[in-house]
């Protein structure tokens, strides 16, 4: 009775994975993809662009986070990291300072930097220590990115494992996350 009980949960949780009327998600970033598709800057301003990326994130905290953000952003930045989609600026600032309210330290080492004309592609680690954490959660990832003429981040879209990177590290819910994965 206990496996098909979990059986029978588990397909509930899987079949609330389906993406909601409208497209969800997808359709979002399709949206913001076709509405912000970048310039191709040149060898140089690509490589500068890219550099305030590995500034912004080498150590965050609320100072950098102030200091630099409009260095980095376009005022109408579409920016999603798999937890939460924002538009503009001052909310991605906003989203950052409050994330800092939980964490003790946010560093991010890009591996490698990509390009295929005014698409640029990181490959990252980074290590987040959460306050209370006995030890920094660590993950890899990608980040797409396009600019603007001025080098400003105007479409930031990451790709990386959530469930490992972050939920699996929260209490209750990482014992869940565990459970379905091993059940898979």
């Amino acid at each position: 009775m206990k496996k098909i009980l979990a059986t029978l949960g588990l397909a509930a949780a899987l079949a609330g994975c389906g993406a909601p009327s409208g497209g969800g998600y997808p359709a979002e970033f399709q949206k913001a993809a076709a509405t912000a598709p970048g310039v191709d800057l040149s060898s140089s301003e690509g490589e500068a662009a890219a550099a305030r990326f590995r500034d912004f994130f080498q150590n965050v905290t609320p100072e950098s986070i102030r200091e630099k953000t409009a260095k980095l952003y376009a005022e109408d930045i579409w920016f999603n990291d798999t937890l939460k989609t924002l538009r503009g600026r001052a909310a991605v600032e906003a989203y950052f300072l409050k994330t800092m309210d939980h964490v003790d330290s946010f560093q991010t080492q890009v591996d490698d930097v990509a390009r295929s004309g005014g698409n640029f592609y990181v490959r990252w680690t980074m290590d987040v220590g959460f306050k209370g954490a006995k030890e920094p959660v660590r993950t890899i990832g990608v980040t797409l990115l396009r600019f603007d003429r001025d080098g400003r981040a105007v479409l930031h879209q990451d790709f990386w494992d959530t469930a490992a990177g972050f939920y699996e590290h929260l209490p209750v819910l990482g014992g869940v996350m565990r459970w379905i994965k091993s059940k898979i």
